[in-house]
């Protein structure tokens, strides 16, 4: 708990001292976007110094102590203390009907923190395989270095850095409690704008609309980082169209800002600074506006952004590494690698024609933005392309009300059509690179805004009210039904977080056995990406993760232990679960995990499934392991699962 609280009043202390310094860019702004703007630009002005603090070598922790520091002084001297912060947002007690809207909203945000408070499971993947594994690697490091065989390490880690100190302090719920923080803050902040635009109740249909997006409700108990990219590249769109209308530079810096910190937490965030500089200098050529402040949306956010991809050109020679491949090259990968990647990002939506390998189809351009709403399943891990996607990964039904309303309703003022135009093209963008829908969580913000106007329109306020009262309850319900409810089970002590890992993480029982091995080791773990569970050195050997290993040349198994162990591997760990039933010939093939078991007791692997595998330089691994078995180049260490059944892990060793 010590990590979780230190979490929040980090951000109340940032968002406090960030709107006393940035008084020139906030002070056109409602108090309340005043403190939730400030607070998300403190976050990720601090998570970027600790990153390129920790690339020197010196303490991770400098930069926090330094921090804490300055705030006491500035505490002490300016008297700012938390019964300010009421003051600060110019909020009073909400009466009579206002009552339900912070109540829903609080019990969705008290919902999420069991996620933060529960150990994170494969329901919330990436936060197990690198938003968390990769923080921690690097604290154990004691530095920020290449980690070649985890390529999501080189993306932009603006927010992710928080985690370094949410895990050193509080373990995966002081690093989790920044998400939930950052959804807090965007509550606040939306609050506020629509508030100043539309008046107070807006405000609150507004702040109600985004804390109940499915996908916002859920990744605010992860590590997942889309809420906080979100919020940055919204915002950042939101005040490049304000601009429009304002013709004020604060607005254009504040955009800046934004869009810098939406494109050092996500490469996406480039995405969002080209649509916000079309938008801005479309607009601004219509009207004959000086253009000096579309530079500075456009190319100050850029520069501001550059150091993460200047680190990305030096590292890996490919400033956005490992996308564009065959345009920018970049070490440790190649074209089949490459296509990999590309291949499952095709897999998401209704918008390709037979995917992964189908043509873009521009005709279901709409079929593939309404299908976020009836087909939300494809849109989303797993089985994306068959529907079965997590249903928490939707983007809500209010959302693509706000969106189909907003463009039909007919907007007035400059501002709004601004932002309709530039949502409309986003999704654009987002249709033809890839279709999931937490790609999109930066549309929920200005789409919440466009929702609390909607609310105060006449012959609009019913529907839209409707599709958000909607939009609240199911998302309670799901959320509830999914994960809350378990996850109070651990939250409240009547299961152990050793038990709860243990029925949920696969790896989680063997980790406790492999970790009794010591820090003298180095294990290769195949068809398994969750070695954050791991306290020992450890390795993605799969071929799709990296070239580290060179699989090409190896024609049999003594080929592979040689290679292994030149390489300092001293274990080799198969996840066995999903090859136990792998049907090779679906409905009455053999399994492959009873062909590989077989090998390694000195069978011949038969053909033609030898050959296949060994032609295919993505499984290839499957035999040459069971080969080195089979010749005793790899002893079997130690099995993992239940008694009379397959082997559901199995570590060899060297």
């Amino acid at each position: 708990m010590l990590g979780v609280v230190l979490t929040l009043l980090i951000g109340i202390c940032l968002a406090l001292l960030t709107q006393s310094t940035a008084r020139r860019f906030l002070s056109n702004l409602d108090p309340a976007a005043q403190v939730g703007i400030a607070g998300l630009i403190g976050l990720g002005g601090l998570g970027t110094v600790t990153f390129f603090w920790g690339m020197s070598g010196m303490s991770l922790l400098i930069p926090w102590v330094g921090m804490f520091i300055v705030l006491s002084v500035l505490i002490i001297r300016d008297g700012i203390a938390f019964s300010e912060v009421k003051s600060r947002l110019k909020m009073g007690p909400p009466k009579g009907p206002d009552l339900l809207f912070p109540l829903a909203i609080a019990l969705g945000l008290l919902m999420a923190l069991a996620g933060v408070l529960a150990p994170s499971t494969p329901m919330d993947w990436d936060s197990l395989a690198y938003h968390l594994a990769v923080p921690k690697l690097w604290l154990e490091a004691g530095k920020i270095e290449v980690i070649p065989y985890i390529h999501q390490s080189n993306f932009p880690f603006a927010v992710d850095s928080l985690f370094l100190l949410g895990l050193k302090w509080g373990g995966q719920a002081g690093a989790k409690m920044f998400v939930w923080l950052y959804t807090l803050l965007g509550v606040i902040t939306i609050f506020g704008l629509a508030r100043q635009r539309y008046g107070q109740r807006a405000g609150w249909w507004a702040s109600l609309v985004f804390a109940t997006v499915p996908i916002v409700l859920w990744q605010s108990g992860t590590a997942y980082i889309d809420v906080a990219h979100g919020l940055y590249a919204g915002l950042g769109l939101i005040f490049a169209c304000w601009w429009l209308e304002s013709d004020d530079s604060k607005h254009a810096w504040l955009s800046a800002i934004l869009l810098s910190l939406a494109a050092g937490t996500k490469y996406t965030g480039l995405q969002t600074i080209a649509v916000a500089g079309l938008i801005a200098l479309v607009g601004a050529l219509l009207l004959k506006r000086n253009l000096k402040p579309v530079f500075i949306i456009g190319l100050a956010s850029l520069a501001l952004a550059s150091p993460w991809y200047i680190k990305n050109a030096v590292w890996k020679d490919n400033p956005v590494f490992p996308f564009f491949y065959s345009k920018l090259g970049g070490k440790d990968w190649d074209e089949r690698r490459a296509a990999i990647y590309t291949n499952e990002q095709n897999t998401f939506g209704v918008g390709r024609e037979k995917p992964p390998e189908g043509s873009l189809q521009p005709q279901r351009l709409g079929h593939s933005i309404l299908g976020l709403a009836y087909q939300p399943g494809r849109y989303v891990n797993p089985q994306q392309t068959m529907g079965n996607g997590d249903p928490m990964g939707a983007i809500g039904i209010a959302i693509i009300g706000a969106l189909l309303l907003g463009m039909f309703a007919g907007q007035k003022e400059r501002f709004e059509r601004a932002l309709v135009a530039g949502i409309l093209v986003s999704l654009g963008i987002w249709f033809v690179l890839t279709q999931q829908s937490r790609y999109i969580v930066t549309l929920s913000v200005p789409l919440a805004l466009i929702a609390g106007q909607l609310t105060t329109r006449k012959g609009y306020a019913p529907l839209m009210a409707g599709l958000a009262g909607v939009q609240t309850l199911a998302s309670l319900y799901i959320l509830h039904s999914d994960r809350f409810s378990d996850q109070m089970q651990v939250v409240t002590g009547k299961v152990s977080q050793e038990e709860y890992q243990t029925r949920r993480i696969p790896l989680f029982e063997p980790a406790q056995e492999i970790n009794k091995l010591g820090k003298n080791v180095k294990i290769a773990l195949y068809d398994e990406v969750f070695g954050y569970v791991l306290d020992v050195p450890y390795y993605w050997a799969n071929p799709g993760h990296g070239t580290m290993v060179p699989y090409d040349t190896m024609k049999s198994g003594a080929d592979y232990a040689d290679a292994m162990k030149k390489m300092g591997f001293t274990h080799v760990l198969v996840n066995m679960i999903e090859n136990n039933r792998a049907d090779l010939n679906p409905g009455k093939g053999p399994i492959l995990g009873e062909l590989m078991l077989g090998t390694m007791g000195g069978q011949d692997f038969p053909e033609p499934y030898r050959e296949q595998f060994m032609n295919n330089w993505e499984v290839k691994f499957k035999i040459l392991i069971s080969e080195a078995a089979k010749e005793g180049k790899l002893s079997v260490a130690q099995t993992f699962g239940r008694p009379n059944r397959p082997p559901r892990f199995i570590l060899f060793k060297l």
